[in-house]
């Protein structure tokens, strides 16, 4: 999952609290399994709908969608409480309204994402096709290993730019061996060196 997606999505036991005197162990675990298993929902989640509802993390998340599973779990009485269920939950039930904001955003950025992987593609494949404006020194390493192998130095050109990765030597501390390391550099339209420093 993408980290803008993940970024759009709320701490599940954070949503989980927007159910009064509810359980929160059993009912993350509920969650969970109502996401990948499709237990105990009668309507299944799609592919897409499983993706987006739950993230297994260090903190878990949940988005809207897994805010409709809790809501889909609590009326049907999966969910453990303390005490008797209430009729409506509003902070759930607003959070769960947003699924439509959170999907229209998840396509934005997918489609955004698509894009730059089409771009990459297209430099990666004919690099003087770039932008000056699109040279980075990770476009260079990126260029670079296709045309020169992963562990490769030497010039490319990118953008009718000359484009350069070479290995420095890093500065030996406290008796350590000195490790190379890859910089990736670029003479610009104007003669001067931009990128990473040696």
């Amino acid at each position: 999952m993408l980290w803008d997606v993940r970024a759009r999505m709320k701490p599940a036991l954070a949503v989980i609290d927007l159910i009064p005197h509810v359980h929160r162990t059993p009912a993350l675990a509920a969650l969970r399994r109502a996401v990948l298993e499709g237990r105990p929902l009668t309507q299944r989640l799609s592919a897409d709908e499983r993706a987006l509802a739950f993230h297994e993390a260090q903190v878990p998340l949940t988005s809207p969608i897994g805010a409709r599973v809790l809501l889909a779990l609590y009326h049907g009485g999966h969910l453990k409480l303390k005490k008797p269920a209430q009729k409506a939950l509003p902070a759930l039930e607003a959070y769960a309204a947003t699924e439509a904001a959170f999907r229209a955003d998840v396509a934005r950025i997918e489609a955004e994402e698509t894009a730059r992987r089409d771009r990459l593609a297209a430099i990666l494949a004919d690099p003087d096709s770039a932008d000056d404006s699109e040279i980075t020194p990770a476009l260079i390493d990126r260029v670079v290993t296709a045309r020169l192998g992963h562990a490769g130095q030497g010039m490319v050109r990118i953008a009718g730019l000359e484009c350069h990765r070479s290995a420095v030597a890093a500065a030996q501390t406290q008796g350590l061996r000195a490790e190379t390391r890859m910089v990736c550099w670029w003479i610009d339209r104007a003669g001067q060196r931009q990128g990473e420093a040696p």
